[in-house]
């Protein structure tokens, strides 16, 4: 049976189901970006580079930004998150660096 990486309040878990988010580190460990499980980014990184979480709050929680490619939230979601962050709009948080 396959386990997933699932990052958890700083804590990695291990879940028979992956969650609803991939995340990775993009070119280095301080640049964090989440996205859609089949996005094509997130999928040519190495599997130890790899983790996911079960809500977009726990990716966001643990400082991940979202894929420009793959743009795995909108606006409404943006709403529901945005007491978590520090930007003001939904185009800042993807440009976060």
């Amino acid at each position: 049976m396959k386990q997933y990486k699932i990052l958890k309040d700083g804590k990695i878990i291990l879940s028979e189901i992956p969650g609803q988010y991939a995340g990775w580190n993009g070119g280095s460990k301080s640049r964090r970006i989440f996205g859609k499980l089949d996005c094509k980014s997130g999928m040519r990184m190495r599997k130890e580079n790899r983790v996911f979480f079960h809500t977009l709050e726990d990716a966001v929680i643990q400082g991940y930004r979202p894929c420009k490619n793959c743009c795995p939230i909108n606006e409404d979601d943006f709403e529901g998150i945005k007491y978590l962050i520090i930007e003001d709009s939904l185009e800042g948080f993807y440009n976060r660096h």
